[in-house]
């Protein structure tokens, strides 16, 4: 142990001579090599961003609790070998020049990045993960990585998704159906508003029925009592960690057959791979549910939304959706989501 700090000392003053000052996205000052080539981000959300731009760099993945499979990307994505930020020994030996790490909205706390910056001898760079600033996110990375002509293209793609957004928000009436968000397979865990988990909703203005305070970890348990007082308009589940999403048990269920939403037929799955669309984690994969919302809440046609998430998919993801897929992504009762466990 005692080695590997001394070695990654000596190659970060290294480093040090042919280094650049830049101010990362929270506004810290951080010194980092001119030519960046090995990077470890910090954790899930962060490395799945980063994927499309940075693949080559990434000597490492953050892990994500309970994923097992990961359909519908790039093998180069599942062969990166994952990594515990919290085995420093483990970290010093992938020999990263750099961590990126990824926030929402309110930076993470200084004082926290450097004391890992000291104890690693290794610059931690912050990018801001809020949904409706990844553009600038990406223009940042690839300034950073000396990649900027490629990381204009997924700018691009996500500008152009911000104005589309906007232009539906002006020009439609704005959604007053009543939205609730379940994760994992009782349906009685949700995401309050305000929380960076239903960072879809709050940006599309789409009501989310859970006006209730913000659990510190963000997701809060709730009782049939209360969901059945809310009587939303629309149910989306989600899986989490390992657990199967609650839309089989909600559509059987003669607790929530009453509910509007079940009545109606205004339950949904949350697609999930190779990542979810809503949160878990709440990174750039969210963006195929800004698309499919728009569809749903905003009178978006089905065939654009299919050649924006084909498009997302090709271009983030580097994978290329057949006719088949897509439409298997959105079936409940989905085989590839028996191993989604996001």
């Amino acid at each position: 142990m005692k080695a590997s700090i001394l070695l990654t000392g000596i190659l970060f003053i290294g480093q040090l001579i042919n280094a650049k000052t830049i101010n990362d996205m929270s506004g810290r000052v951080i010194h980092v090599p001119d030519n960046i080539t090995r990077i470890i981000p910090y954790d899930a959300k962060t490395s799945i961003l980063l994927f499309p731009l940075a693949s080559h760099e990434m000597v490492a993945k953050g892990i994500l609790p309970g994923k097992k499979t990961y359909n519908f990307i790039s093998d180069k994505y599942e062969k990166i070998p994952g990594i515990d930020m919290n085995n420093i020994e483990e970290v010093l030996t992938a020999k990263p020049q750099i961590i990126i790490a990824g926030y929402h909205g309110k930076p993470i706390q200084t004082e926290k990045l450097h004391k890992l910056e000291r104890r690693l001898n290794i610059p931690i760079v912050t990018i801001d993960l809020s949904i409706n600033r990844l553009d600038q996110t990406y223009l940042f990375i690839g300034k950073l990585l000396n990649k900027t002509p490629k990381s204009i293209s997924y700018s691009h793609f996500l500008h152009q998704l911000y104005q589309d957004v906007d232009s539906l928000k002006r020009n439609s009436p704005k959604p007053n159906a009543k939205v609730y968000y379940t994760i994992g397979a009782s349906g009685l865990l949700t995401d309050p508003s305000g929380s960076k988990h239903t960072e879809v909703l709050s940006y599309l203005g789409i009501p989310n029925v859970a006006q209730i305070d913000l659990p510190s970890g963000g997701h809060a348990k709730v009782n049939m009592e209360q969901v059945i007082l809310w009587n939303p308009d629309y149910i989306f589940c989600a899986g989490f960690r390992g657990e199967q999403n609650a839309y089989t048990t909600i559509s059987k269920s003669k607790k929530w057959a009453h509910i509007k939403a079940v009545k109606e037929k205004q339950l949904y799955k949350i697609p999930g791979q190779p990542l979810g669309w809503f949160d878990h984690p709440p990174s750039i994969n969210r963006i195929p549910g800004v698309i499919w919302m728009c569809q749903l809440f905003y009178g978006q046609s089905a065939a654009i939304t299919r050649a924006k998430i084909i498009e997302f998919y090709e271009l983030f993801y580097q994978y290329k959706l057949n006719k088949t897929e897509y439409e298997l992504i959105f079936r409940p009762e989905n085989t590839l989501e028996a191993s989604n466990t996001n």
